[in-house]
């Protein structure tokens, strides 16, 4: 028995919005390990960074019931054969990316609140996150600095 196509297309448009979230994920995530030397700045830049994808999604899904499903990936992931009017399957196509565009972003300001609370948790204690000695240069901390004004002084 062939699976419906509504299936077909909300299982498409899933893998295509769900491969858009993760490339952004990644790009949040690499963001936040190249800021991990200041934890609260890590955690900040990672909640403001996904309120803006939650923004980028709630614009897509309320800018793809304006545009034809021929111009969707879900229409190219379908190998553009669909056995349905062009009406229909402009409402079937752009409806259910809408639905899922809309999923996403919730599932988006949902994470960023969750940064959000961990950096009010990571800001309101700031002496159980910093080391000692974490704001010190190294040389100077460890008592090379004798070993590095030689070596500088070396002819």
């Amino acid at each position: 028995m062939p699976e419906p196509i509504e299936m077909r297309v909300r299982t498409l448009a899933v893998h295509s919005v769900g491969r858009g979230c993760f490339f952004a994920g990644l790009a949040i995530w690499c963001v936040m390990i190249g800021l991990i030397a200041d934890p609260l700045q890590a955690i900040k830049s990672g909640a403001i960074l996904t309120l803006i994808v939650a923004c980028v999604l709630l614009l897509k899904a309320t800018w793809v019931t304006h545009r034809s499903y021929r111009r969707t990936e879900v229409w190219l992931l379908l190998n553009r054969q669909i056995e349905l009017r062009p009406e229909a399957a402009q409402r079937i196509i752009t409806g259910t990316l809408r639905e899922i565009y809309l999923r996403c972003a919730l599932y988006a300001v949902l994470i960023a609140a969750g940064f959000c609370c961990f950096a009010l948790i990571f800001w309101l204690a700031p002496g159980a996150w910093v080391t000692e000695g974490a704001h010190q240069r190294i040389g100077f901390s460890t008592g090379q600095h004798r070993n590095i004004e030689a070596f500088r002084t070396m002819p």
